[in-house]
Order: structure tokens, then C-alpha cells, then sequence
């Protein structure tokens, strides 16, 4: 992506100082007539944005946010998270913002434990938060707030905490949504399986026990008879996943629906596809370009998909106000909307389509 021109280039280029710039964007006057016609050259020949929060004094002062997430592999999910982060902050690129990402292996609880504490030892402005492990996620916000460093949830919110901003999906809602799609979709009397990533260490996702929470409520509610198993499959490991996966459908081989829990749907899909396995549908999360290969394909049913570029965007957006202003959002809670995606509408969501 260019980088956007800021209010400094457009002071250099036309030969007068940043203030004058953005006296000029602010109407405030006191401008000679001679700058302000080599301010609107420069800046109708640069294409120049105004940026509603760029003022002097966010000129001159440089805010620090770090972002503590998973590890953002191309096409995946957290990539697609990244993306929205570093689209708000070319947006508001007339601020001076420096990132820092602290990554962390989501399938290993010590992994996120290392990096939130280094995010706990430094001093920034304000976090970003990816919450997949509510301990570890507990322990930082204590310290943030500790130390009065406004954080913002992304993914997922955890209760009794106090982030500035939080933007996530009904967890228990999406798990509930799941549900109906594979009841919906298998035969009638079919069982039902939950297919989750194992994990190094004690924890568990906190998306995944919540959308656990939501399926198997569902069922309980609309069809007490039908079973619902459980399994695990290694996403570090193909052998070993495809181990289990195919022990575990021979052994029951009444499950015709399997919900996946997070964004390696793929991984399942794979599976079957490349053994044969027919006559299961499978229905799990984010417009990853595995997934979206898969949809494609028919290895999976339908993908509830959380717009996570969105809430990277907004979580930047949302903490820049409040450095700025001091403000707090009203609403610290927003809920994002579901998409539910399958091969007949996958054509019109173009953005995450791979060229």
C-alpha cells in the first residue's frame, strides 16, 4: 500500500511550516495569501486526505502501540486482523504511531504467556489484544491497567475485565449458528462432532469453549437425541491429525456433521477429501484461502466468517481517539456481524478472494 502524505510533506513541498498546513486545513486564518495558494497546489496535486484527528499537537507527539496476537500467516486469519491494524494506521498516517507486534503460537499457552509479558514489561500507549487464552489475558490487563494503559479487545472479549474497546462476535451465538447449518444440512437422525485444535499446555481457546457452549446448547434445546462427540486434530502435526481424524470417523460412523471450531477447517476437509470420506458435511470458521479453496472444491459446507479486518481497523481507530481526545467510546462493546458464506454467494466477497 503508498504511503499516504503527510501534513510534514506537504509543509516541505510548499516551502512553509507544518502549523501553516494545518492552520490552512483547519480555516483557522492568519495565513498570507501567497502560503495558502502554495498549500492548495501541494495539496491538490498530492491528492492530500484530511485526516479529522491530525492536529499540531498530535504532530508532534508520537504514540506507541503494541498488538499482541497470534502469528499472522498469509491467507490465514490473524493476517486478515493484521491487515485491518495496518490499514487504520495508514489512514491516520498523519499521527505519529509506532507498532510494535509481539506474536504468539495460538495453539501453545506458553507462547502467549511470554509474549504478554513482554507487552507487561514495556511502557506503551496503548494494546491491542488477541484474548485466546483467559488467564494469560487476565495477568496482562492487570498490569495495563496497573499502569493506566488504555488495551483494546480484538477476536474475542472476556468478562470482568475492563478493555477501552472491545470487538468481537457472539461467541456462544456463532456456535449456536453452526449448529442449525449442520442440522439443517445432514441427514435426519445423524450425530454430530466437535473437531478442536490440540493445544500445548492447560488452556483452552476462549472463542472455542464458548462456541462449544453455544452447539451443544442448541442441540440439547432442539434434538436431545442426537449425539454430540468430541474429537482433537494436531494443526503442527498432518500425520497425527490425520491419524485421529480417521480413527475417529470409523469408529463413528453415525456422524454425518462436523463443526470445526476455528479457521482450519481446511485441515479437516483435506483429510476426507484425500481418503475418500463422503457424506459428511463440514461447517467452520473464516474466509481463509484454505477455506475458501475448500468451499470451492465442496470439502466444506459453509464457513461462518467474523470480519476480522474490520475489528483490526476499528481497534485502532477506537484507541486513537481515546489518546487524543481522552474520550471514551460510549459503546466499549460492539459486536460484530456473522457472514455466513458458501459456494453460492462466495463470488461476491471479492476481498477475500485470491487474484
Amino acid at each position: 500500500m503508498a504511503r499516504q502524505v503527510k501534513i510534514k510533506d506537504i509543509a516541505q513541498m510548499a516551502g512553509v511550516s507544518a502549523g501553516t498546513v494545518d492552520r490552512i486545513l483547519h480555516n483557522r486564518g492568519n495565513v498570507s495569501e501567497a502560503s495558502r495558494t502554495a498549500v492548495e497546489r501541494v495539496l491538490a496535486e498530492t491528492g492530500y486526505r484530511y485526516n479529522i484527528h491530525t492536529s499540531a499537537v498530535s504532530l508532534r507527539k508520537e504514540y506507541r502501540i503494541a498488538i499482541a496476537i497470534p502469528t499472522a500467516v498469509k491467507g490465514e486469519y490473524w493476517d486478515s486482523v493484521q491487515s485491518g491494524i495496518e490499514h487504520a494506521l495508514d489512514e491516520y498516517s498523519d499521527i505519529r504511531i509506532s507498532r510494535e507486534y509481539a506474536y504468539y503460537n495460538q495453539f501453545d499457552i506458553y507462547s502467549c504467556r511470554a509474549s504478554f509479558e513482554s507487552i507487561a514489561e514495556g511502557s506503551p500507549n496503548a494494546v491491542i489484544i488477541g484474548p485466546t487464552f483467559v488467564s494469560e489475558t487476565r495477568s496482562l490487563c492487570g498490569e495495563l491497567d496497573r499502569k493506566g494503559i488504555p488495551y483494546a479487545f480484538v477476536d474475542s472479549a472476556i468478562e470482568g475485565l475492563n478493555p477501552a474497546l472491545s470487538f468481537s462476535c457472539d461467541q456462544k451465538a456463532c456456535g449456536r449458528t453452526v449448529a442449525r447449518l449442520l442440522h439443517l444440512t445432514c441427514p435426519e437422525n445423524s450425530d454430530f462432532a466437535i473437531l478442536s485444535s490440540m493445544r500445548t499446555g492447560n488452556g483452552r481457546s476462549n472463542n472455542s469453549l464458548a462456541r462449544k457452549e453455544g452447539f451443544t446448547e442448541y442441540f440439547m434445546e432442539t434434538c436431545p437425541g442426537n449425539a454430540v462427540m468430541e474429537a482433537k486434530f494436531s494443526v503442527p502435526d498432518p500425520e497425527e491429525s490425520e491419524r485421529n481424524v480417521l480413527n475417529f470417523i470409523r469408529e463413528n460412523p453415525s456422524v454425518k456433521g462436523i463443526a470445526v471450531m476455528n479457521s482450519r477447517g481446511y485441515i479437516i476437509a483435506d483429510i476426507l477429501k484425500r481418503t475418500g470420506m463422503e457424506g459428511i458435511s463440514i461447517v467452520c470458521f473464516d474466509l481463509t484461502s484454505n477455506n475458501v479453496r475448500c468451499i470451492r472444491n465442496g470439502s466444506i459446507s459453509a464457513v461462518v466468517c467474523q470480519r476480522p479486518e474490520l475489528q483490526g481497523f476499528h481497534a485502532v481507530r477506537g484507541l486513537l481517539r481515546y489518546l487524543l481526545y481522552n474520550q471514551e467510546d460510549e459503546r466499549k462493546t460492539h459486536s460484530m456481524p456473522v457472514d455466513i458464506v458458501m459456494a453460492e454467494n462466495l463470488p461476491y466477497y471479492k476481498e477475500f478472494l485470491p487474484e
